[in-house]
């Protein structure tokens, strides 16, 4: 080859290895556990997910959840063929939200492997009960913001119930306000998630909470608290008494809160599996507060 077109082609290599380092194609590095940035806070958008653009072990779950949902190899990285879906699939979600209410149904009732007439009846609200059940959600029959994330479509905000029955117990139902509703989400978030001995005080992104800190991240999600406090802190927060809508107990060694008829507390998880349990507990020994207004 003449030394020319050897220069020719060394030049063209350097500017291939060039083009290769530019953002766009370093953009395209997988996304693993210890990534951060707003690629991160990309994904975590698209899997519902608190965007804080770092990839830590609640990311990495979520990542290994949509893979299996999609048959991908559930390693918890977002490589080219997982970033590809993720964004498929939220398009998809997308569209649903703008679609109508019967639209919204027949796409629960076939997440459900149920018939898809798009009327939302006693055989849709059984299906829904016992699919609540077996993921540890409020068995309410009421389809809010978990049990649309736990079907797979964690960008759905519509809330489906039968008509005429009301939302019940923990769940997030239409007739709730808002800010209740928000609490009971963010609860569900970390409703299965490790207790760990001062987990969520440092941060409410944390790989496992205590009492105070899962009742601390279920109230920020509210926008009711702005930064975590501890049980004792509990015992003076808010307003006294019990709430309309959510109750606060707190004694200096321990803290959990009813919404709504349903008790969030750390205690009795590890029987239960979840956070959220319907049986009571005595109060005794403990200052009940709520939060203003509610």
């Amino acid at each position: 080859m003449p030394e020319r077109s050897r220069g020719c082609a060394r030049t063209l290599c350097a500017l291939l290895v060039a083009l290769a380092l530019l953002p766009g194609a370093a953009a395209a590095k997988p996304l693993k556990a210890g990534a951060h940035g707003k690629r991160v806070a990309t994904v975590q958008r698209w899997l519902g997910l608190h965007a804080d653009g770092i990839y830590g072990p609640a990311t990495r779950r979520a990542v290994k959840r949509f893979q299996r949902r999609h048959h991908l190899p559930a390693d918890g990285i977002v490589g080219p063929v997982t970033w590809r879906t993720l964004k498929r699939a939220h398009a998809s979600r997308s569209r649903e939200r703008g679609g109508s209410r019967s639209g919204a149904v027949t796409l629960l009732q076939r997440a459900l492997g149920i018939g898809a007439d798009g009327i939302f009846g006693p055989a849709t609200e059984a299906a829904v009960k016992h699919f609540q059940r077996a993921h540890g959600l409020t068995a309410d029959g009421v389809v809010g913001p978990a049990t649309w994330a736990a079907l797979g479509h964690p960008g759905m905000r519509v809330v489906l119930k039968r008509h005429g029955g009301g939302a019940r117990g923990g769940g997030v139902g239409g007739g709730l306000p808002l800010v209740v509703r928000r609490v009971i989400s963010a609860g569900n978030r970390i409703a299965r998630m490790p207790y760990r001995y001062g987990g969520g005080h440092a941060s409410f992104t944390d790989s496992g909470y205590d009492c105070s800190g899962s009742v601390s991240y279920a109230l920020h999600g509210a926008g009711l608290l702005s930064s975590p406090l501890d049980s004792t802190q509990f015992m003076s927060w808010g307003a006294a008494g019990r709430g309309r809508w959510i109750t606060i107990y707190a004694n200096p060694g321990h803290v959990y809160m009813v919404v709504n008829g349903v008790r969030f507390d750390t205690s009795g998880a590890s029987q239960t599996g979840s956070r959220w349990q319907r049986a009571m507990r005595t109060s005794a020994g403990y200052t009940v507060r709520h939060p203003r207004g509610l």
